[in-house]
């Protein structure tokens, strides 16, 4: 089984961590501890590893100690090419990043080095909130994966943000029209690949996403997951004509309410379970077990597309699952490494095949408990 393995995670003036370098083992890793120690800051500066931001806030500034100016997280990993190190220094809210001590000067650039699925309680936003939580979800993962979706989806936005200044100046309709010509344009070519991506990758989780609900809940549920998207086509070509007929076709409305109504920045993601949508209508156990299912079918797609599984991170997780789902769960460190947090060691009887690494977390220094 081949997956990746952060080895070691070294922290430096990082929220309220001690200065530290933690040496992790594959499979599982339980810290736990009370509350406030600092679980939830060591799995957030392994994520900072992979995707260059928080999982938990916007500013940079906030990552650094008290009454310190400068933090550094340095991560050594393993992967199917071989072992690398991240290094990421924060200083206010700029940050320093490099790759086996090669500065990279776009964030873009740290994708695909370390894969990582954090899965924290307040997730269950995927399923419960608005499709911006579901087009988040989609576009993580489709950044990690292809650094071309990255780029996409940047120049998308900036020409999607362009067209809106355009639209809430008020101009004529038939000035408007040439204004907004150029990002139309860019608008229908980027847009189009996001959407043939987010459709591939919407495909793979359909298959995951059900088999693994379906294991989370004893084949009692059947979990229906589907792709809604205003953008027809099974081309690349056929999507961009769909996109640009629609903008056509929605430009008086965009006018009148001066903003673009319609395009992939609407995409969402249909979830069912029977008759219901979980979106909506969902019990709360069910829209955590669909939240859980999402995740664990990401990590299946990343193992299909790389040809090995990322990192899972799982926050606090155990105390909102049953004795079965935690088992379930738990399963999956037989083939991927696994960083676990939680109040206090697990009780829960560990799947054959699983060896768990327990570590004590107490203000905020790890502790290798043997």
């Amino acid at each position: 089984m081949i997956y990746m393995k952060v080895n070691s995670v070294t922290v430096k003036s990082y929220r309220n961590l001690s200065n530290q370098t933690v040496v992790l083992n594959s499979g599982l890793n339980v810290f736990w501890g009370d509350n406030a120690q600092g679980k939830t800051n060591l799995l957030e500066s392994v994520y900072l590893c992979c995707i260059g931001k928080s999982s938990r806030t916007e500013k940079d500034k906030d990552l650094i100690a008290w009454k310190q100016s400068v933090a550094h997280v340095k991560t050594n990993y393993s992967c199917r090419f071989g072992e690398g190190e991240i290094a990421i220094g924060i200083a206010g809210n700029k940050k320093h990043v490099s790759v086996n001590s090669v500065p990279i000067s776009k964030l873009g650039d740290l994708l695909g080095y370390l894969n990582c699925i954090y899965f924290a309680p307040s997730d269950i936003k995927i399923v419960s909130q608005s499709p911006a939580e579901r087009r988040r979800f989609l576009d993580v993962d489709l950044c990690q994966m292809d650094k071309t979706y990255f780029h996409s989806l940047g120049r998308f936005n900036k020409a999607l943000a362009q067209r809106n200044n355009l639209l809430k100046q008020g101009h004529e309709p038939d000035k408007l029209k040439d204004l907004i010509f150029a990002w139309d344009e860019q608008l229908v070519r980027e847009g189009a690949r996001i959407v043939a991506k987010r459709k591939e990758f919407c495909q793979k989780l359909k298959v995951f996403a059900t088999q693994s609900h379906s294991k989370l809940t004893d084949g009692k549920e059947s979990l229906v997951v589907e792709y809604l998207t205003q953008i027809e086509g099974s081309t690349l070509t056929e999507l961009e004509q769909s996109y640009a007929k629609l903008l056509e076709e929605s430009f008086d409305k965009d006018c009148q309410l001066r903003y673009t109504t319609s395009g992939c920045q609407r995409d969402d993601i249909l979830l069912k379970i029977g008759n219901v949508d979980v979106r909506s209508f969902g019990s709360q156990g069910q829209q955590r077990s669909t939240a859980l299912a999402l995740k664990l079918a990401e990590l299946e797609i990343f193992n299909q597309i790389n040809g090995e599984y990322p990192v899972l991170l799982l926050d606090d997780v155990l105390s909102e699952l049953d004795y079965n789902r935690q088992k379930q769960l738990l399963c999956f460190a037989k083939h991927t490494q696994v960083l676990l947090t939680t109040a206090c060691p697990i009780e829960t009887e560990l799947p054959e095949g699983v060896q768990a690494t327990f570590f004590r977390l107490q203000n905020g220094l790890v502790t290798l408990q043997k």
